[in-house]
């Protein structure tokens, strides 16, 4: 006779209990948990509308001017509904969880859990904007369902104990993902919004809140224990697996463990990303029929009978992915060319017959897929090439494993990321086949090629091997980046230590009559002890106090005196003053003999100085002697070209050099040259201004060179916030471009500066972007 383990808690036993277990107080616990729920959801609602907004104002700045009004406008009136729809929403969860635990809802229907496979809808029923979204609401429901199953298996339990069920389905409950997202989509509906921007919502709604739902499941959960709900439930949920699902479990060559799929519970729900195929190729199917070019038809002699198995395709494509074979098709392979090879080798062999509906579908989903890659102007044309031989590897993967299409981190949609991020970088400025980069994508291209047949491990290797290349890489071009950057900032904080100092010694000659040998002193001499001691003025900014102090005692010196006091005050300065000078020049390591001529010709000033008359009622005379032996501006070389720059601008504003400040001073010289852009021919219009100011640090952008017979890409490396000029730095992390604002604003509203667009989100992410939103779009019509 068998004994249970008591350290076993039946299932059964626990439902037994549960129904001999005393009425719960259903009304008090159904309004805690009301309000626990509307504190968690507030919670994440309003961490969405931040994510909207941020997305939707970044999006304002980086798509066509169209995309730009659209995104604007709706994050405008998002900002403005706001709180009207977190309200709807919350009503409307507090609505159906009063309805759930007065009415009691039945039990459901067989298949409860399992949601409707939007493929099998019909296209022809289903507008694409409709289809669109249930697509997008199935993917969310599912993949809370996912992420959230043993959470929502123990609250469904102790629901149903709540309104005495023996089961609830995820369907039934009102706070499960499929109720939240549907309650959502009706909260949404009276803002009538743009099919891609409701896209976009749900795609955040989909990070912001239903990725957030732990801790909702979490908390509902631990309050109905403390209650006494099911305190002892400890049973892990089992999804079950749909018959014949292309997931279910299958033996690799050697008899090891199946390689491939995730390992974030792919295994445990592959439904999910068998809808997410079903439900694309419904809008393939449709697309298809309004090009009028029905799947499956290949006119007369097309062969009859039961389809090829899909292994047996995948075997004659591992033929046809002979490297040999691929290097020819670099420029990419159609739909049809491949579909109509395999059927030529099929017939070959003496086995005449059709594709499948769902490989043939995979090929063509495939091969838009690597039409949007080849058109893709991010990737350089050599980088293409390489990524189009992988058309076929790819096509296998999709047909073996159908998550290619619903799951983004798959393997295969990693490395093709990757690859493409390697290669952003890579420009005609360059041999671009002699560069480590691209010889590391041509050796991972050609492994695949060589090695793989089914087992899509290969990819993740290859991947981790790729990603291990790009960080040492990219660690190489991170330093001399960080050089570059520290270069020109340097270079720029010596630019404005310039400015200033030119303020300081303008200012101060100002309506002063003084000998063209002590201005040409403090212009070409002084001026770097004073730039030093400005650059140090942080750690020791006595030196600064000194500079400035020594160009004040100097210029009072040099002016004559009006009595014999002055003239005993300037004779006792002298020496000191002459010392300072000589402390100053040996700091900036001038050599000894110009800190002797220098000294010689400033001595030679004071003695020209102290001769002259004194007294404040001077003859005419003397006034002329007094000006011919100081002019007023006398013409004095300043060596430096900055400074002289610096001084011409600032001479330019005085006398009003009261009312001057460093922050004047230190205006980017671009905002003028956007002015003259204005008065020329060309204009420079808000938009381009508006966009180059807006580049972020990071950003790739490409510029025509050699009139437009050249491409150069560099990516933002530093932008000043004091002169907007902006450095450019390419992927080695070497500087190819230093240009100011007003000119990068030039370059792109005459085309010759382009934002490559999205060049940090993956490439496959884009790729299936556009073609879902090519499957959605109708064809123009065909002219007669």
């Amino acid at each position: 006779m068998l004994t249970q383990d008591p350290k076993i808690i039946s299932f059964e036993t626990v439902q037994a209990k549960q129904k001999e277990a005393p009425k719960f107080p259903t009304q008090r616990i159904a309004a805690e948990i009301r309000n626990l729920q509307a504190k968690i959801l507030t919670e994440l609602l309003q961490y969405f509308f931040t994510v909207i907004d941020d997305e939707l104002f970044k999006r304002s700045g980086s798509e066509s001017v169209h995309q730009q009004t659209l995104y604007f406008e709706t994050m405008r009136r998002v900002r403005v509904e706001s709180a009207t729809l977190q309200a709807n929403f919350h009503e409307r969860v507090a609505r159906q969880l009063d309805e759930f635990f007065r009415k009691k809802p039945a039990p459901a229907s067989d298949g409860g859990n399992a949601t409707p496979a939007l493929g099998d809808l019909g296209f022809s029923l289903v507008e694409n904007e409709v289809l669109e979204e249930e697509i997008a609401l199935t993917a969310m429901t599912e993949k809370g369902n996912n992420l959230f199953q043993t959470h929502l298996f123990s609250l469904n339990k102790r629901f149903a104990s709540l309104i005495e069920r023996e089961e609830l389905d995820n369907q039934d409950n009102p706070l499960a993902p499929r109720a939240l997202c549907h309650t959502f989509a009706e909260a949404l509906k009276p803002l009538t919004l743009d099919v891609v921007v409701k896209l976009l919502i749900y795609k955040l709604f989909d990070q912001a809140v239903i990725g957030g739902l732990g801790k909702l499941y979490l908390e509902l959960n631990n309050h109905l224990v403390n209650e006494g709900v099911l305190p002892n439930l400890t049973r892990n949920p089992k999804r079950p697996m749909m018959p014949g699902s292309p997931y279910a479990p299958r033996p690799a060559p050697g008899g090891g463990p199946a390689r491939g799929l995730a390992d974030e519970g792919v295994n445990d729900n592959p439904q999910a990303y068998l809808e997410v195929f079903q439900s694309m190729q419904a809008l393939l199917n449709g697309w298809r029929g309004q090009m009028g070019m029905p799947g499956g038809d290949f006119g007369e002699g097309y062969p009859q009978g039961p389809a090829l198995d899909t292994g047996e395709v995948v075997s004659v494509l591992s033929m046809m992915q002979a490297p040999a074979l691929a290097a020819e098709g670099q420029s990419g392979t159609s739909a049809e060319e491949l579909k109509a090879f395999l059927l030529q080798r099929q017939a070959q062999a003496g086995e005449a017959r059709p594709l499948a509906r769902s490989d043939e579908d995979i090929i063509d989903m495939v091969a838009l897929i690597f039409d949007f890659i080849l058109e893709d102007r991010n990737l350089p044309d050599p980088v293409k090439g390489l990524i189009a031989r992988l058309q076929i590897p790819v096509v296998k993967v999709a047909m073996l494993e159908k998550s290619f299409f619903g799951r983004k981190n798959h393997p295969v949609r990693l490395l093709l990321n990757a690859l493409a991020q390697g290669g952003i970088g890579l420009d005609s400025s360059e041999n671009v086949i002699d560069t480590p980069v691209y010889k590391k994508i041509e050796s991972v291209v050609n492994r695949i090629l060589d090695e793989f047949d089914q087992n899509v491990g290969l990819f993740s290797d290859l991947l981790d091997e790729f990603m291990a290349f790009l960080e040492k890489d990219g660690q190489r071009s991170r330093i001399a980046e960080e050089r570059t950057r520290q270069v020109t900032q340097s270079k720029e904080q010596v630019q404005l230590a310039k400015r200033k100092i030119a303020y300081e010694i303008a200012s101060r000659l100002e309506g002063k009559s003084t000998p063209a040998a002590v201005r040409s002193f403090l212009y070409n001499t002084w001026k770097d002890v004073m730039v030093l001691s400005y650059l140090r003025r942080d750690k020791q900014p006595g030196d600064w106090e000194v500079a400035l102090e020594v160009m004040d005692k100097l210029i009072w010196s040099v002016v004559p005196p009006e009595d014999a006091q002055a003239r005993k005050a300037i004779i006792q300065t002298i020496p000191k003053l002459i010392k300072a000078i000589r402390a100053g020049l040996e700091s900036i390591s001038l050599d000894p003999q110009s800190v002797a001529n220098a000294i010689k010709e400033l001595e030679a000033s004071h003695v020209t100085c102290l001769s002259n008359p004194m007294g404040a009622t001077a003859t005419e005379g003397d006034a002329a002697k007094a000006e011919t032996a100081f002019p007023e501006e006398p013409q004095v070389e300043i060596r430096d070209p900055e400074l002289a720059e610096a001084i011409i601008q600032i001479r330019s504003n005085l006398p009003d050099i009261e009312n001057l400040t460093l922050q004047d001073l230190s205006r980017p010289t671009d905002d003028i040259g956007v002015e003259e852009y204005a008065l020329s021919d060309f204009v420079v219009e808000d938009e381009y201004l508006f966009k180059a100011r807006e580049l972020q640090v990071g950003e790739w952008v490409e510029f025509d060179e050699e009139g437009g017979h050249k491409k150069l890409r560099g990516k933002l490396s530093w932008k000043s916030q004091v002169t907007s000029t902006y450095v450019f730095v390419n992927r080695k992390g070497t500087k190819v471009l230093e240009i100011p604002l007003g000119e990068l604003a030039r370059r792109m509203g005459a085309h010759q500066a382009r934002v490559i667009e999205d060049a940090a989100a993956p490439l496959m992410d884009r790729a299936f972007g556009a073609l879902m939103s090519k499957l959605r779009t109708s064809p123009a019509p065909k002219s007669a």
